[in-house]
This record gives C-alpha cells, structure tokens and sequence, in this order.
C-alpha cells in the first residue's frame, strides 16, 4: 500500500541505509533502559529540551503539547530550509524526505515521522545534516543541534520547557 503522503509527493520514503547514513556520525544506541546516558554522541552545540512536562500529562492536554511541539518544530523546519528536502528517520521503520514547506501548504496534521517522540527515536536532519532534531522516547526528550535551530526552535521550546540535564548549551 502506498503511503497518501507519497502518493501528494510530500513525504517519499527512503532505503534505510542510505537514509541512516549521516546519521551514523552520531552513534546512535537504541536502549530501552538506559535513562541517564545520552543514546547519542551530543554535538557540542546540542540543547537537550525536557518533555517530562508534556508526558506527565493525559488526554487533551497530552496531546496539545505534542501538537505544539511538532507545529513548532514545521515553522522552524520552513524558516530554515523552505523547500529544500530534510530526512526524517524512524528506529526500525520507513525513512522518507520531504519539503516541509510543502507538508505545510497541504496543511497535513499528521506526519509519517513526528517530532515529538511518542513511541519511538524520531530524528529530522537539515538538508545538509547541519542541525536537526532527536527524538528520545524513553529518556522524554529531544536534542536539537545546529545554532540555527538551537536559537529559533530551542528557544520558543525553553519558553515552557526546561532544559534536560543532559544540554550541552
């Protein structure tokens, strides 16, 4: 079956080596248990943002946080690479590409990879890998890297977030 966001040409899936592959500069450890290491090699510039505020609530107010992290996340992603394509991986599940300034002209709730990590390690890299985000599902966080992303998107999520012990910045 062919994902609807393939078939609008917004979100096209991807081999998955070829699509992990910068990503591996990273190494990234899946753990379901560890709760205290970082499951990646931090950059230097990374801000590790805490969503223990968001997962400590349920139902509406569960998903009003997760909604406004992810429709942060689009306006930063637009803001920064417009129609240039990004790479969203999914630990163990289909890798795409997509513009997000066309995933937010078809004004589409629902994304194939979200940002915020409900369930699973959600990573969006820029188009050259320079900034993105990781989405830890366990450890109820995400890091960002990339001074462009950590001062637009890092900064509107400090607004009403705290920052993780793990921050680098």
């Amino acid at each position: 079956m062919i994902s609807p966001f393939a078939a609008e040409g917004i979100w096209i899936p991807l081999d998955y080596d070829v699509a992990w592959a910068p990503f591996e500069r990273f190494h990234f450890e899946a753990n379901y248990y560890e709760t205290e290491q970082p499951a990646i090699a931090l950059p230097e510039d990374a801000l590790v943002v805490d969503l223990a505020p968001v997962f400590t609530n349920e139902g509406a107010m569960f998903a009003a946080g997760e909604a406004a992290i992810n429709a942060s996340a689009l306006r930063a992603f637009v803001s920064l690479a417009g129609d240039l394509e990004m790479t969203a991986l999914d630990w163990q599940h289909t890798p795409y590409r997509y513009s997000p300034a066309r995933h937010a002209l078809a004004n589409i709730e629902a994304w194939p990879v979200p940002v915020f990590p409900h369930g699973d390690y959600y990573i969006h890299l820029g188009p050259d890998a320079a900034w993105g985000t990781f989405g830890h599902p366990w450890q109820r966080s995400i890091t960002l890297w990339g001074r462009s992303l950590t001062e637009s998107l890092g900064a509107e999520l400090l607004t009403w977030l705290p920052r993780h012990p793990q921050s680098r910045t």
